[in-house]
Protein backbone atom coordinates (compact mmCIF):
# COMPACT_ATOMS: atom_id res chain seq x y z
CA UNK A 1 0.00 0.00 0.00
CA UNK A 2 2.87 2.38 0.86
CA UNK A 3 4.40 1.87 -2.56
CA UNK A 4 1.11 2.65 -4.30
CA UNK A 5 0.58 5.82 -2.24
CA UNK A 6 4.17 6.95 -2.99
CA UNK A 7 3.65 6.36 -6.67
CA UNK A 8 0.34 8.29 -6.64
CA UNK A 9 2.00 11.13 -4.72
CA UNK A 10 4.71 11.42 -7.34
CA UNK A 11 2.15 11.47 -10.14
CA UNK A 12 0.13 14.20 -8.40
CA UNK A 13 3.17 16.31 -7.57
CA UNK A 14 4.67 15.98 -11.04
CA UNK A 15 1.48 16.62 -12.97
CA UNK A 16 2.02 19.45 -15.41
CA UNK A 17 5.72 19.84 -14.43
CA UNK A 18 8.87 19.30 -16.48
CA UNK A 19 9.65 15.98 -14.82
CA UNK A 20 6.36 14.31 -15.78
CA UNK A 21 7.52 13.26 -19.23
CA UNK A 22 10.62 11.30 -18.12
CA UNK A 23 8.74 9.63 -15.24
CA UNK A 24 5.95 8.62 -17.50
CA UNK A 25 8.49 7.03 -19.80
CA UNK A 26 10.15 5.27 -16.86
CA UNK A 27 13.34 7.35 -17.12
CA UNK A 28 14.79 8.32 -13.69
CA UNK A 29 18.11 9.62 -15.05
CA UNK A 30 17.14 13.33 -15.25
CA UNK A 31 16.24 13.22 -11.53
CA UNK A 32 19.71 11.92 -10.66
CA UNK A 33 21.35 14.52 -12.89
CA UNK A 34 19.47 17.33 -11.17
CA UNK A 35 20.40 15.88 -7.78
CA UNK A 36 24.11 15.83 -8.60
CA UNK A 37 23.94 19.46 -9.73
CA UNK A 38 22.16 20.47 -6.52
CA UNK A 39 18.94 21.26 -8.37
CA UNK A 40 16.77 18.29 -7.35
CA UNK A 41 13.06 18.91 -6.91
CA UNK A 42 11.01 17.37 -4.10
CA UNK A 43 9.76 14.78 -6.57
CA UNK A 44 13.35 13.94 -7.61
CA UNK A 45 14.24 13.31 -3.96
CA UNK A 46 11.21 11.05 -3.48
CA UNK A 47 12.19 9.04 -6.53
CA UNK A 48 15.88 8.71 -5.63
CA UNK A 49 15.05 7.75 -2.06
CA UNK A 50 12.56 5.17 -3.27
CA UNK A 51 15.07 3.60 -5.68
CA UNK A 52 18.06 3.49 -3.34
CA UNK A 53 16.64 2.73 0.11
CA UNK A 54 16.00 -0.88 -0.82
CA UNK A 55 19.69 -1.52 -1.61
CA UNK A 56 21.22 -3.74 1.05
CA UNK A 57 24.76 -2.54 0.49
CA UNK A 58 27.24 -1.30 3.05
CA UNK A 59 29.24 1.42 1.34
CA UNK A 60 32.95 1.58 2.31
CA UNK A 61 33.85 4.89 3.88
CA UNK A 62 36.39 5.74 1.17
CA UNK A 63 33.62 5.40 -1.43
CA UNK A 64 31.39 7.64 0.68
CA UNK A 65 34.06 10.35 0.50
CA UNK A 66 34.61 9.77 -3.24
CA UNK A 67 30.86 10.17 -3.89
CA UNK A 68 30.83 13.25 -1.66
CA UNK A 69 33.71 14.68 -3.71
CA UNK A 70 31.83 14.10 -6.98
CA UNK A 71 28.77 15.94 -5.70
CA UNK A 72 30.85 18.87 -4.42
CA UNK A 73 32.76 19.00 -7.70
CA UNK A 74 29.58 19.08 -9.78
CA UNK A 75 28.24 21.86 -7.56
CA UNK A 76 31.37 23.96 -8.03
CA UNK A 77 32.93 23.49 -4.57
CA UNK A 78 36.36 22.45 -5.87
CA UNK A 79 38.35 22.80 -2.63
CA UNK A 80 35.65 20.89 -0.76
CA UNK A 81 35.83 18.17 -3.42
CA UNK A 82 39.63 17.97 -3.12
CA UNK A 83 39.35 17.55 0.66
CA UNK A 84 36.82 14.73 0.16
CA UNK A 85 39.06 12.98 -2.38
CA UNK A 86 41.99 13.30 0.03
CA UNK A 87 39.94 11.65 2.80
CA UNK A 88 39.07 8.87 0.35
CA UNK A 89 42.77 8.37 -0.47
CA UNK A 90 43.74 8.39 3.21
CA UNK A 91 41.28 5.57 3.89
CA UNK A 92 42.13 3.60 0.73
CA UNK A 93 45.50 4.66 -0.73
CA UNK A 94 45.04 2.39 -3.75
CA UNK A 95 41.72 3.75 -5.01
CA UNK A 96 42.74 5.34 -8.30
CA UNK A 97 39.54 7.32 -9.18
CA UNK A 98 40.11 9.54 -6.14
CA UNK A 99 43.69 10.26 -7.29
CA UNK A 100 42.57 11.14 -10.80
CA UNK A 101 39.86 13.51 -9.58
CA UNK A 102 42.29 15.05 -7.06
CA UNK A 103 44.85 15.72 -9.81
CA UNK A 104 42.24 17.02 -12.23
CA UNK A 105 41.12 19.64 -9.70
CA UNK A 106 44.38 20.61 -8.01
CA UNK A 107 45.42 22.81 -10.95
CA UNK A 108 42.20 24.82 -10.58
CA UNK A 109 42.60 25.99 -6.97
CA UNK A 110 44.69 28.80 -5.47
CA UNK A 111 46.85 26.88 -2.97
CA UNK A 112 47.64 23.50 -4.55
CA UNK A 113 50.78 22.94 -2.47
CA UNK A 114 48.73 22.66 0.72
CA UNK A 115 47.03 19.60 -0.75
CA UNK A 116 50.21 18.30 -2.41
CA UNK A 117 51.92 18.11 0.97
CA UNK A 118 49.09 15.98 2.34
CA UNK A 119 49.14 13.53 -0.54
CA UNK A 120 52.95 13.27 -0.35
CA UNK A 121 52.64 12.09 3.26
CA UNK A 122 50.07 9.48 2.26
CA UNK A 123 52.28 8.19 -0.57
CA UNK A 124 55.41 8.00 1.60
CA UNK A 125 53.55 5.70 3.94
CA UNK A 126 52.01 3.70 1.08
CA UNK A 127 55.34 3.14 -0.71
CA UNK A 128 57.62 2.81 2.31
CA UNK A 129 57.87 -0.88 1.44
CA UNK A 130 58.76 -1.63 -2.19
CA UNK A 131 55.72 -2.78 -4.20
CA UNK A 132 55.72 -6.30 -5.74
CA UNK A 133 56.71 -4.94 -9.17
CA UNK A 134 60.23 -4.62 -7.74
CA UNK A 135 60.87 -8.37 -7.85
CA UNK A 136 64.64 -8.23 -7.33
CA UNK A 137 66.97 -5.32 -6.67
CA UNK A 138 70.33 -5.54 -4.87
CA UNK A 139 71.48 -3.11 -2.21
CA UNK A 140 72.96 -0.01 -3.75
CA UNK A 141 71.15 -0.45 -7.10
CA UNK A 142 68.57 2.20 -8.03
CA UNK A 143 65.29 1.77 -9.92
CA UNK A 144 62.65 4.36 -10.81
CA UNK A 145 58.87 3.93 -10.74
CA UNK A 146 56.33 6.43 -12.08
CA UNK A 147 52.65 6.28 -11.18
CA UNK A 148 50.40 8.25 -13.52
CA UNK A 149 47.43 7.89 -11.16
CA UNK A 150 49.07 9.86 -8.36
CA UNK A 151 51.51 11.84 -10.60
CA UNK A 152 54.59 10.86 -8.60
CA UNK A 153 58.04 9.45 -9.34
CA UNK A 154 59.59 7.06 -6.82
CA UNK A 155 63.23 6.06 -6.48
CA UNK A 156 64.16 2.80 -4.74
CA UNK A 157 67.68 1.92 -3.69
CA UNK A 158 67.59 -1.82 -3.22
CA UNK A 159 64.05 -2.10 -1.86
CA UNK A 160 64.27 1.03 0.29
CA UNK A 161 62.38 4.16 -0.74
CA UNK A 162 65.07 6.74 -1.45
CA UNK A 163 62.99 9.56 -2.96
CA UNK A 164 59.46 10.63 -3.84
CA UNK A 165 58.84 13.51 -6.27
CA UNK A 166 55.72 15.02 -7.87
CA UNK A 167 55.78 14.93 -11.68
CA UNK A 168 53.39 15.53 -14.54
CA UNK A 169 52.65 13.16 -17.43
CA UNK A 170 50.68 13.20 -20.70
CA UNK A 171 47.50 15.20 -21.20
CA UNK A 172 45.66 12.01 -22.10
CA UNK A 173 45.63 9.53 -19.21
CA UNK A 174 45.80 6.42 -21.41
CA UNK A 175 48.76 4.29 -22.52
CA UNK A 176 50.72 5.48 -25.54
CA UNK A 177 49.94 3.76 -28.86
CA UNK A 178 50.82 6.23 -31.61
CA UNK A 179 52.78 9.36 -32.44
CA UNK A 180 51.13 12.56 -31.27
CA UNK A 181 48.51 11.01 -28.97
CA UNK A 182 49.87 13.10 -26.03
CA UNK A 183 50.07 10.01 -23.82
CA UNK A 184 52.85 8.76 -21.57
CA UNK A 185 53.74 5.12 -22.33
CA UNK A 186 53.24 2.42 -19.71
CA UNK A 187 55.92 -0.24 -19.44
CA UNK A 188 59.48 -0.94 -18.33
CA UNK A 189 62.24 1.16 -19.87
CA UNK A 190 65.79 2.31 -19.23
CA UNK A 191 67.56 5.64 -19.59
CA UNK A 192 69.68 5.58 -22.74
CA UNK A 193 71.48 8.95 -22.61
CA UNK A 194 71.54 12.51 -21.33
CA UNK A 195 70.96 15.22 -23.92
CA UNK A 196 73.64 17.94 -23.62
CA UNK A 197 72.09 21.17 -22.24
CA UNK A 198 73.44 23.21 -25.16
CA UNK A 199 71.33 21.12 -27.55
CA UNK A 200 68.11 21.62 -25.60
CA UNK A 201 65.51 24.32 -26.28
CA UNK A 202 64.73 26.43 -23.19
CA UNK A 203 61.37 24.74 -22.65
CA UNK A 204 63.18 21.64 -21.28
CA UNK A 205 64.82 23.47 -18.40
CA UNK A 206 68.36 22.40 -19.29
CA UNK A 207 67.96 18.73 -18.26
CA UNK A 208 66.66 15.81 -20.34
CA UNK A 209 67.23 12.05 -20.22
CA UNK A 210 66.00 9.78 -23.04
CA UNK A 211 63.98 6.58 -22.44
CA UNK A 212 64.15 3.58 -24.81
CA UNK A 213 60.51 3.82 -25.86
CA UNK A 214 59.28 1.82 -27.70
CA UNK A 215 60.86 -1.19 -25.99
CA UNK A 216 60.79 -4.72 -27.53
CA UNK A 217 57.40 -5.55 -25.95
CA UNK A 218 55.96 -2.27 -27.26
CA UNK A 219 57.18 -3.12 -30.75
CA UNK A 220 55.61 -6.57 -30.47
CA UNK A 221 52.31 -4.86 -29.62
CA UNK A 222 52.86 -2.43 -32.54
CA UNK A 223 52.90 0.62 -30.27
CA UNK A 224 54.16 3.72 -32.07
CA UNK A 225 55.67 7.09 -31.29
CA UNK A 226 59.07 8.15 -29.98
CA UNK A 227 60.90 10.92 -28.13
CA UNK A 228 59.86 10.04 -24.57
CA UNK A 229 62.08 11.80 -22.01
CA UNK A 230 62.34 12.64 -18.36
CA UNK A 231 63.01 16.37 -18.40
CA UNK A 232 62.60 19.74 -16.68
CA UNK A 233 60.85 22.92 -17.78
CA UNK A 234 61.45 26.64 -18.13
CA UNK A 235 58.11 27.17 -16.35
CA UNK A 236 58.44 27.45 -12.58
CA UNK A 237 56.73 24.60 -10.70
CA UNK A 238 55.68 22.95 -13.96
CA UNK A 239 55.24 19.65 -12.09
CA UNK A 240 52.31 21.18 -10.20
CA UNK A 241 50.13 21.04 -13.30
CA UNK A 242 49.09 17.36 -13.49
CA UNK A 243 48.47 15.66 -16.84
CA UNK A 244 49.88 18.45 -18.98
CA UNK A 245 52.72 17.08 -21.16
CA UNK A 246 52.84 15.77 -24.72
CA UNK A 247 53.89 12.36 -23.36
CA UNK A 248 57.12 12.94 -21.46
CA UNK A 249 57.56 12.81 -17.69
CA UNK A 250 58.30 16.32 -16.39
CA UNK A 251 59.75 17.13 -12.95
CA UNK A 252 60.54 20.34 -11.13
CA UNK A 253 64.03 21.55 -12.15
CA UNK A 254 65.29 21.61 -8.58
CA UNK A 255 64.00 18.05 -7.95
CA UNK A 256 65.39 16.89 -11.28
CA UNK A 257 68.91 18.01 -10.41
CA UNK A 258 68.73 15.60 -7.46
CA UNK A 259 66.97 12.84 -9.41
CA UNK A 260 69.51 12.65 -12.24
CA UNK A 261 72.34 11.96 -9.79
CA UNK A 262 70.88 8.46 -9.44
CA UNK A 263 70.74 7.79 -13.20
CA UNK A 264 73.40 5.72 -14.90
CA UNK A 265 72.54 5.66 -18.63
CA UNK A 266 72.27 2.12 -19.97
CA UNK A 267 71.98 0.64 -16.50
CA UNK A 268 69.03 2.31 -14.72
CA UNK A 269 65.50 1.01 -15.20
CA UNK A 270 62.35 3.14 -15.04
CA UNK A 271 58.89 1.54 -15.01
CA UNK A 272 55.74 3.56 -15.70
CA UNK A 273 52.30 2.40 -14.54
CA UNK A 274 48.81 3.81 -14.54
CA UNK A 275 48.56 2.49 -10.97
CA UNK A 276 51.35 0.63 -9.16
CA UNK A 277 49.80 -2.61 -7.85
CA UNK A 278 50.15 -3.59 -4.21
CA UNK A 279 49.36 -7.22 -5.08
CA UNK A 280 50.74 -9.12 -8.05
CA UNK A 281 51.37 -12.75 -8.97
CA UNK A 282 54.94 -13.05 -10.22
CA UNK A 283 57.04 -15.97 -11.47
CA UNK A 284 60.38 -17.01 -10.02
CA UNK A 285 62.57 -15.14 -12.49
CA UNK A 286 65.71 -15.82 -10.48
CA UNK A 287 65.18 -19.58 -10.82
CA UNK A 288 64.41 -19.16 -14.54
CA UNK A 289 67.71 -17.35 -15.06
CA UNK A 290 69.66 -19.93 -13.07
CA UNK A 291 68.33 -22.69 -15.36
CA UNK A 292 69.10 -20.58 -18.44
CA UNK A 293 72.65 -19.99 -17.15
CA UNK A 294 73.15 -23.68 -16.30
CA UNK A 295 72.06 -24.90 -19.74
CA UNK A 296 74.50 -22.44 -21.32
CA UNK A 297 77.41 -23.57 -19.14
CA UNK A 298 76.62 -27.24 -19.76
CA UNK A 299 76.55 -26.56 -23.52
CA UNK A 300 73.10 -28.15 -23.69
CA UNK A 301 72.25 -26.19 -26.83
CA UNK A 302 68.66 -27.33 -27.36
CA UNK A 303 67.72 -26.78 -23.72
CA UNK A 304 69.38 -23.35 -23.84
CA UNK A 305 67.44 -22.41 -26.98
CA UNK A 306 64.16 -23.60 -25.40
CA UNK A 307 64.32 -20.50 -23.17
CA UNK A 308 63.79 -18.23 -26.20
CA UNK A 309 60.48 -17.18 -27.74
CA UNK A 310 59.64 -18.03 -31.34
CA UNK A 311 59.15 -14.25 -31.66
CA UNK A 312 62.69 -13.53 -30.44
CA UNK A 313 64.61 -10.93 -32.44
CA UNK A 314 68.22 -9.77 -32.41
CA UNK A 315 70.58 -7.79 -34.63
CA UNK A 316 71.08 -10.85 -36.84
CA UNK A 317 67.40 -11.46 -37.55
CA UNK A 318 64.82 -13.71 -35.89
CA UNK A 319 64.74 -16.93 -33.90
CA UNK A 320 65.91 -19.12 -36.82
CA UNK A 321 69.09 -17.11 -37.29
CA UNK A 322 69.62 -17.03 -33.52
CA UNK A 323 69.35 -20.81 -33.24
CA UNK A 324 71.78 -21.35 -36.10
CA UNK A 325 74.22 -18.87 -34.61
CA UNK A 326 74.08 -20.27 -31.05
CA UNK A 327 74.35 -23.90 -32.16
CA UNK A 328 77.50 -23.05 -34.08
CA UNK A 329 79.08 -20.86 -31.38
CA UNK A 330 78.32 -23.00 -28.32
CA UNK A 331 79.45 -26.26 -29.91
CA UNK A 332 82.72 -24.57 -30.89
CA UNK A 333 83.65 -24.02 -27.20
CA UNK A 334 85.40 -26.61 -25.02
CA UNK A 335 84.04 -25.00 -21.85
CA UNK A 336 81.84 -22.06 -20.84
CA UNK A 337 81.48 -20.28 -17.51
CA UNK A 338 78.75 -17.64 -16.91
CA UNK A 339 78.16 -15.54 -13.80
CA UNK A 340 75.15 -13.32 -13.05
CA UNK A 341 75.72 -10.47 -10.58
CA UNK A 342 73.66 -7.53 -9.28
CA UNK A 343 70.35 -8.86 -10.58
CA UNK A 344 67.43 -6.42 -10.90
CA UNK A 345 64.00 -7.63 -12.01
CA UNK A 346 60.97 -5.41 -12.56
CA UNK A 347 57.49 -6.70 -13.41
CA UNK A 348 54.83 -4.96 -15.47
CA UNK A 349 51.09 -5.45 -15.58
CA UNK A 350 48.46 -3.65 -17.60
CA UNK A 351 45.08 -2.65 -16.14
CA UNK A 352 43.68 -4.77 -13.32
CA UNK A 353 45.33 -8.07 -14.23
CA UNK A 354 46.38 -10.14 -11.20
CA UNK A 355 49.44 -11.48 -13.03
CA UNK A 356 52.55 -9.83 -14.44
CA UNK A 357 52.44 -9.31 -18.19
CA UNK A 358 56.21 -9.25 -18.68
CA UNK A 359 59.52 -8.78 -16.87
CA UNK A 360 62.78 -7.01 -17.50
CA UNK A 361 65.84 -8.58 -15.90
CA UNK A 362 69.04 -6.54 -15.84
CA UNK A 363 72.34 -7.80 -14.46
CA UNK A 364 76.09 -7.85 -14.82
CA UNK A 365 77.09 -10.83 -16.92
CA UNK A 366 80.62 -12.26 -16.71
CA UNK A 367 81.29 -14.70 -19.55
CA UNK A 368 84.38 -16.89 -19.84
CA UNK A 369 85.28 -19.65 -22.30
CA UNK A 370 88.40 -21.27 -23.74
CA UNK A 371 88.17 -19.02 -26.81
CA UNK A 372 86.50 -15.79 -25.75
CA UNK A 373 85.68 -13.72 -22.65
CA UNK A 374 83.71 -10.56 -21.92
CA UNK A 375 81.65 -8.84 -19.24
CA UNK A 376 79.02 -6.14 -19.24
CA UNK A 377 75.36 -5.30 -18.70
CA UNK A 378 72.82 -7.85 -19.98
CA UNK A 379 69.11 -7.02 -20.21
CA UNK A 380 66.45 -9.65 -20.91
CA UNK A 381 62.80 -9.00 -21.81
CA UNK A 382 60.85 -11.99 -20.54
CA UNK A 383 57.25 -12.74 -21.52
CA UNK A 384 54.79 -15.57 -20.82
CA UNK A 385 53.79 -17.82 -23.69
CA UNK A 386 51.09 -20.18 -22.48
CA UNK A 387 52.34 -21.20 -19.05
CA UNK A 388 56.05 -20.85 -19.83
CA UNK A 389 58.45 -17.95 -19.52
CA UNK A 390 60.31 -17.07 -22.71
CA UNK A 391 63.01 -14.52 -23.63
CA UNK A 392 61.68 -12.09 -26.24
CA UNK A 393 64.82 -10.02 -26.59
CA UNK A 394 68.25 -9.70 -25.03
CA UNK A 395 70.56 -6.70 -25.05
CA UNK A 396 74.21 -6.58 -24.03
CA UNK A 397 76.53 -3.63 -23.51
CA UNK A 398 80.15 -4.50 -22.88
CA UNK A 399 81.84 -2.76 -19.98
CA UNK A 400 79.36 -0.69 -17.95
Amino acid sequence: MRGVLAFLSILVLSWGGDVFGPLERGDPIPSFKRFLKGKATEVDLYLIKGITEGLEVKVPKYMDFYAEGLVKELRGDLEGAIRSYLRSIELEPRYNPSYFRFNELIRKVKNPEVYREKITKILKKRFEKAPPVVVENPKGKVVFLVEKMSQYLLIYEGKRLKGLYPVTTGEDWGDKWKEGDRRTPEGIYYFTRFIPPERLPKIYGGIAVVLNYPNPVDRLLKKGGSGIWLHGSEEENRNRIPFSTRGCVVANNEDLRTIVKSIKPGNTLIAIYKAIPDKLKTENIKSFLEEWERSWEEKDVERFLSFYSDRFTWKGGGIKEWRDYKRRVIKNKRWIDVKIENLTVLAFRRGLSEEAEYYVAEFRQIYRSDRYSDEGIKRLYIIKEGKKLKILREEFREGG
